[in-house]
């Protein structure tokens, strides 16, 4: 044979086996083979969603009519659902005033539009109730020190009413002096109320303490917390004594979760820049420090390229000062086509954030400020190809219960069972998905989480399932088994 022929014909041949191997190894449909596959799992991710009732932002949008709001609330927890978040962060006590029946605190104006006004049901609990039946957890948002504008006339009830001596007014606005301990002692009592008499799956603060502004050299005392500090000063600095104040506060409220229920979550969501936080005298480094958080959510609100608050950057600064305590990114869903903010014109901005979230060790996922953003087609759309599969939560209580042992699997069928686990209370069920960058490794994708024994798969596909208990711990991976 022709030498030239020949060396074409082998050219052809190699060619064509090399395209069958490709194939084979970019062959999503393969089964798992355990002689030569392996699992890979995802990373766990926080997808949380804030849900903001001050000034009815998202909810609720009617007011005095307790099964219209029920209703609305169902709407927003099946969207959160269908964009598989696994955690809403709601607004329970938004000017010194609850969502939930209190002694020591008015019911919230945002629900029936009078302050004080029983709005004929337990927001709260319902909440609690609804997030839970679809698996996702309620974190409830309190904001620690604002009262409201002085247009607002509060309930003869309402605590600043009672202890006028308690507020400080400040452009407009009231505030609780952070300086008075009789202040502090009221927020940590309306925080165990709350961890003692709701399912509740985290306290969260937000950003808010002192207000900005408050911090002048040339008016220290805009902000009039004088009197307080003559008497509680202590000869410190004025500005080191507000430092102080917000720190005691953040780790009395710390320590009061946890004496009532160590299974409970304590986190803050501060600026996305520490600079901007410290100007509120709230410094997120010394709460990390001294372990007072279980999770940190830094705000940043700022995109790729911001001359002052570059998103990498500040991902960066946060996941490098982590400590050991989780950190979930805030994300500024509100600026999405916003003219105001032209980089966030397109959700290619959006997708590296989340990416971002991933990639670097100590991030643990996200919160979109606020769910009203979400719902916007482009958006909502595009954010379901980042979340296509299910995602645990990321591990934020401490590990106090023994680990849960392995799920042993049997198929009849498409439906696998197994034996209930000693301390599991649910299964973390997994799809084995083929990972086209890897060769014979497998994806483990959350499919779903169940609390009963079984679960219906689909034919040809590969499953394997995980334990889990009340701290969140996971047991090792079961068998596989392919329906």
């Amino acid at each position: 044979m022709n030498p030239k022929k020949l060396l074409v014909i082998l050219l052809l041949s190699f060619i064509v086996w090399s395209c069958q191997k490709d194939n084979e190894e970019v062959d999503v449909n393969r089964t798992y083979d355990a002689s030569k596959d392996q699992i890979t799992f995802e990373k766990r991710e926080m997808r949380g969603v804030w849900i903001a009732t001050v000034s009815n932002l998202d909810w609720p949008t009617t007011k005095g009519n307790a099964e219209a709001q029920k209703s609305e609330l169902i709407v927003i927890l099946d969207k959160c659902k269908a964009m598989n978040m696994n955690s809403v962060v709601l607004q329970v006590r938004p000017n010194a005033d609850t969502f939930y029946p209190s002694e020591l605190e008015p019911w919230s104006a945002f629900l029936t539009g009078t302050q004080g006004l029983d709005p004929g049901y337990d927001p709260l609990k319902f909440a609690v109730d609804e997030a839970h039946k679809r698996g996702m957890e309620l974190h409830a948002w309190l904001n620690p020190y604002r009262i409201g504008a002085t247009s607002v006339t509060l309930a003869p009830n309402h605590v600043a009413v009672k202890n006028p001596s308690w507020v400080v007014v400040y452009s407009g606005v009231r505030y609780f002096n952070p300086g008075i301990p009789e202040v502090r002692a009221h927020l940590i009592s309306v925080v165990k109320d709350i961890v003692t008499r709701y399912a509740v799956d985290a306290i969260h603060f937000d950003d808010y303490f002192y207000p900005y502004g408050a911090k002048s050299t040339s008016n220290p005392f805009g902000f009039d917390d004088k009197t307080a500090f003559d008497k509680y000063g202590a000869g410190k600095d004025i500005h080191l004594w507000r430092a102080d104040n917000v720190n005691t506060m953040v780790n009395q409220v710390s320590d009061a979760v946890k004496a009532v229920n160590p299974k409970v979550c304590f986190g803050i969501s501060p600026s996305g820049r520490r600079e901007n936080s410290l100007d509120l005298y709230a410094d997120p480094l010394v709460w990390l420090n001294g372990k007072w958080v279980d999770y940190l959510a830094p705000q940043i609100y700022w995109e790729y390229g911001h001359a002052t608050a570059d998103f990498g950057k500040q991902a960066k600064y946060w996941n490098d000062n982590a400590v050991g305590v989780p950190m979930v990114i805030g994300i500024a869903a509100y600026k999405f086509k916003d003219p105001a903010y032209p980089a966030f014109g397109n959700v290619g901005e959006f997708g590296r954030q989340v990416v971002e979230t991933r990639n670097l060790p100590n991030l643990n996922g996200c919160i979109w400020f606020r769910v009203k953003f979400l719902d916007n087609t482009e958006l909502n759309t595009y954010l379901k190809t980042k979340y296509e599969y299910l995602s645990l939560m990321p591990q934020m209580r401490p590990k106090s219960l023994p680990l849960p042992v392995t799920p042993i699997l049997a198929k009849s069928s498409n439906k696998i069972t197994w034996s209930k686990i000693s301390g599991a209370n649910k299964y973390a069920v997994y799809l084995l998905v083929k990972d086209v960058t890897k060769t014979n490794t497998f994806t483990a994708k959350l499919a779903a989480v169940v609390t009963d024994l079984q679960f219906t798969g689909i034919s040809g596909k590969s499953y394997t399932i995980t334990a889990l208990n009340e701290d969140n711990s996971e047991s090792l991976y079961s068998n596989v088994v392919t329906l």
